[in-house]
């Protein structure tokens, strides 16, 4: 069964490329079944190979994917965006509906504007809270 060494190479080269485009650890643990039943399918029937794939490839999507699930999350970064939102800031201009104004934001002064649905202005030394950013503009709401 000389053919079926080519049939493991094309599903483990197969599965590998699926993995390098969505890099979602999607497709790895049948590449590294398909690698495992390749060196070994010389010496076995083609139904063993099936079953040495499938466990194979169950047995490492089922121990290691919590592992490598942790290790892709602990890797998650977050920016200097998500540090404003949900701050509480000091208006340093009157916001209007009409008009932006301006907060101070980590000592830096942000235009900001009002969150849709939000009072008709803000009045200068209130305290306001930080939703989104919108570009350079913080988008904040009276508390």
């Amino acid at each position: 069964m000389d053919y079926m060494i080519w049939v493991w190479l094309i599903v483990f080269v197969v599965a590998v490329v699926l993995e390098a485009s969505t890099q979602n650890f999607v497709s790895i643990w049948f590449a590294i079944g398909a690698l495992v039943t390749l060196l070994i399918c010389s010496f076995v029937e083609i139904w063993a190979e099936i079953i040495i794939f499938s466990v194979i490839s169950l047995v490492t999507l089922i121990f290691t994917r919590p592992f490598v699930k942790k290790l892709m999350e602990r890797s998650e970064r977050f920016t200097n965006v998500d540090e404003f939102v949900g701050k509480r800031v000091k208006v340093e201009k009157t916001i209007t509906k009409y008009e932006n104004g301006e907060v101070k934001l980590n000592g830096i002064i942000y235009q900001a504007m009002l969150m849709e649905n939000e009072t008709e202005s803000i009045e200068t030394g209130s305290v306001v809270e930080v939703v989104a950013l919108n570009g350079n503009k913080a988008v904040v709401k009276l508390i």
